[in-house]
């Protein structure tokens, strides 16, 4: 059996989990989509052998099961092996959870033997993952220590911290997050009702962790740093912290109180009811919005339109994000490769204009949720179809029927014309009016027209409601038709594919070295680049967009590098590297990137590849 790395990592953490994992949850360990999670769960029992599979348990959860154990050892010792190209982020979580309930330094013998790991683990974790690179302090002779101040531990905990796991490395910590959640579920959701303070049930969860760690931060004697955001302390804010004091017997410093109202203030929101104190400092971001939208247009002829409530909501977000920024806060974004993939224009745009009109530069967990707000005025735009009712009926039984169409697919139809049964019948006086069938919309009331031609749809004038799916069903099929013809002509005009051959592949150390070779190929640079945000996927497929400012002129172009031997990088096999390459002195940029969001999805890229490599 062939496993990718994110399968042996999908079922080694179900083989660590015996009694069943959540759905959810799973997802979000892999850093993938349910939908992704679903295709990955599919491929994997296709690839097993001996009766094992991956099996739903409950509702929404999975199971490992019939894993011979013979298997297991196999599937944990391959994840062990593939630890430096994995990095499970349960374990990363571990270690750094572990370290940061850690006052002083930790030798990496200790620290895995409280984790129930090898030290050999330990240190290929560590040497994986960036975010332990980053945080960790390495001693030659005390150990590792993360030294970061209180108020950045807390943050970094609030991601990480598994209450399950923690009974490995902090079990005190961890009985009493037991006892503190169970106390906050019950009252917090009551009081932010109550508040008209509406948020998601994972906005929620974020809060009320961060309140549960603080406490047990707290308690266990680490100091917050002194804080003074010169927040004014919400009414919301205040009951939490009097029922919290009432239950609990916690006090929160005065440090600690503006850390929770500034943690309280970036919560996104449901509804836009904004108080008035807040709504002028909201107003103040127009101008940059206007500067942005402008931005857009100038650099790539493309207008943006969102409705005034969309734009509130936009400002909104910005308006939170920045409040996060400033103090140092930012949120996670499980679904952020699945955006990347479906929205790249989207997520490019905000990349390009962004923090120059707003002024600050946006972390790259959150880039996606902004993009979001400008996929929809983004979103693909079909050309209406066209109808024609084919007819021999008096006129005043054909008009109702064109009334009907107009009012219920008044967005999907375009000219409705009426002709005579004869004329359609007669092939001269048809080819010379044009009256092809091909791509349009055909309605008849006559049988023998509907078997002569097939594409009609047989309708009875008096009752069109009865039809209502069969003609949506067409107009959607018709649609279809005209989205593959366009994709069709914007590969055979944008896209060409080269070949990476595997002993290329092998005279180069690691993703960087092989990115390298491809640039050295092109020898060109573009303004905005890999340097500047990762478009890492959710697929094998990986994608590195340039634009080229207007003064530099060119062809645009995709190149699809298509890798003879996988490569493992970020927890991922890469078997292709997509470079598109875009001037900004033309106007075609949404159409670019349709054909790019075509070739991203799961699959397509494997499908062109023939047929690209043979016209190359």
């Amino acid at each position: 059996m062939e496993l990718t790395n994110r399968q042996i990592y999908i079922i080694s953490y179900l083989l660590n989990h015996p009694e069943g994992m959540n759905a959810d949850h799973l997802a979000a360990q892999a850093e993938i989509s349910l939908r992704t999670l679903q295709m990955e769960i599919k491929d994997i029992n296709d690839s097993l052998n001996d009766g094992a599979s991956i099996v739903r348990v409950g509702k929404h959860g999975y199971a490992v099961h019939n894993f011979s154990e013979k298997a297991r050892e196999t599937i944990l010792a391959e994840a062990d092996d593939r630890q430096t190209m994995l990095m499970p982020e349960q374990r990363v979580n571990d270690i750094l959870s572990a370290l940061l309930f850690e006052k002083d330094y930790i030798s990496m013998e200790a620290l895995a033997n409280k984790l129930f790991l090898s030290k050999g683990t330990v240190f290929r974790t560590i040497e994986s993952s960036a975010i332990l690179k980053k945080t960790i302090t390495v001693n030659k002779t005390k150990g590792l220590k993360v030294e970061l101040p209180e108020f950045e531990k807390r943050q970094y905990l609030t991601k990480v911290f598994d209450k399950e796991s923690a009974l490995l490395y902090a079990p005190d910590a961890a009985t009493k997050y037991k006892g503190l959640d169970q106390i906050l579920r019950s009252y917090l959701p009551k009081l932010f009702v109550s508040h008209k303070y509406h948020v998601s049930g994972e906005a929620l969860r974020s809060f009320r962790r961060y309140m549960i760690l603080s406490i047990i931060r707290s308690s266990a004697g680490y100091e917050l740093e002194d804080i003074d955001h010169q927040l004014e302390v919400s009414s919301l804010m205040q009951e939490i912290l009097d029922i919290t004091r009432l239950v609990t017997g916690v006090n929160f410093s005065d440090s600690e109180i503006q850390d929770l109202q500034a943690k309280l203030n970036e919560l996104p929101t449901f509804l836009i009811d904004i108080p008035e104190t807040r709504r002028n400092w909201m107003m103040e971001w127009e101008p940059a919005y206007q500067s942005f939208i402008s931005a857009i247009k100038s650099e790539f002829n493309i207008e943006i339109k969102m409705s005034d409530e969309d734009k509130l909501r936009f400002i909104l977000h910005i308006y939170k994000l920045y409040q996060r920024v400033i103090v140092g806060h930012h949120n996670s974004n499980y679904n952020k490769r699945e955006i990347n993939r479906t929205y790249p224009l989207a997520t490019q745009l905000i990349i390009c204009c962004f923090e120059d009109t707003f002024g600050f530069k946006v972390p790259e967990t959150e880039v996606t949720f902004l993009a979001l707000y400008l996929a929809l005025p983004l979103r693909y735009k079909t050309e209406p179809v066209n109808c024609k009712i084919v007819t021999s009926k008096h006129p005043s039984l054909v008009w109702p029927m064109k009334k009907w169409l107009e009012e219920h697919f008044e967005d999907e139809i375009g000219q409705v014309d009426v002709i005579e049964h004869y004329l359609w019948l007669n092939k001269k006086l048809n080819k010379e009016q044009n009256l092809s069938a091909e791509d349009s919309l055909i309605l008849t009331a006559s049988a023998s027209m509907a078997l002569s031609c097939p594409q009609a749809v047989l309708i009875k004038p008096f009752a069109l409601d009865n039809e209502y799916d069969l003609i949506s069903s067409r107009i959607k099929d018709i649609s279809n038709r005209h989205k593959s013809r366009e994709l069709r002509q914007c590969i055979d005009s944008y896209v060409r594919a080269e070949r990476i051959s595997e002993d290329k592949i092998q005279k180069t150390e690691d993703y960087d070295d092989l990115l390298n070779m491809i640039e050295a190929r092109t020898n060109e640079s573009g303004y905005i680049s890999a340097d500047d945000y990762e478009f890492i996927l959710d697929t094998d497929v990986f994608l590195i967009p340039y634009i080229y400012n207007r003064s530099v002129a060119g062809e645009n172009r995709i190149v699809i590098y298509y890798l003879d031997k996988p490569l493992a990088y970020r927890g991922s096999n890469l078997r292709a590297i997509v470079v598109s390459r875009y001037y900004a002195s033309t106007n075609e940029m949404v159409r670019f990137y349709n054909c790019i969001s075509e070739i991203l999805k799961p699959g397509r890229a494997d499908e062109l590849k023939q047929n690209l490599l043979e016209k190359n």
